[in-house]
């Protein structure tokens, strides 16, 4: 019996330590902020950014704010609908993906290097890739160029 519960004590002693070492790796999340096009307009819209085909595509509900972050995908492209007090457009991301190892502790995450924008021109007038690199550290590496709200929806 002494044996068994030295056995166990053992046990739980590693799994507690396992526990401490292990640290979520780092993510490199692709960081958007918006300019209105109307140097008058000062207003910050309300955001929503749902991911097209991924799992647990809501990344942003009604949030306001003019710098977010979302996350890219392994594949070639990436493409969100950004909702813009209410009015949609799509964005979609093309982009190459590189394994990084971090750390024994935390393993590999992904980088990724924009190679092309493209979007739809509803409330986006236009873009600018500030820095094509998508990091763990997170900086501005879009910036979208947005018209001010119809004066019917004012």
């Amino acid at each position: 019996m002494k044996k068994n519960l030295l056995y166990i004590s053992i046990l739980i002693g590693l799994a507690i330590s396992c526990d401490d070492v292990y640290e979520q790796p780092p993510q490199a999340f692709l960081e958007i902020a918006l300019e209105n096009v109307d140097s008058l307009d000062n207003s910050t819209p309300k955001v929503s950014a749902y991911g097209i085909g991924m799992e647990d595509s809501i990344w942003l509900y009604q949030q306001t704010t003019d710098l977010f972050l979302l996350p890219l995908s392994l594949e070639e492209t990436t493409s969100f609908v950004i909702l813009l007090d209410s009015i949609a457009d799509t964005l979609r991301i093309t982009h190459e993906t590189e394994l990084v190892f971090e750390s024994a502790e935390t393993g590999f995450y992904n980088e990724f290097k924009i190679l092309d924008v493209d979007h739809s021109y509803n409330r986006i007038d236009d873009y600018a890739v500030t820095d094509s690199l998508v990091t763990k550290t997170w900086h501005e590496n879009i910036k979208l160029y947005i018209n001010s709200l119809p004066d019917s929806i004012n």
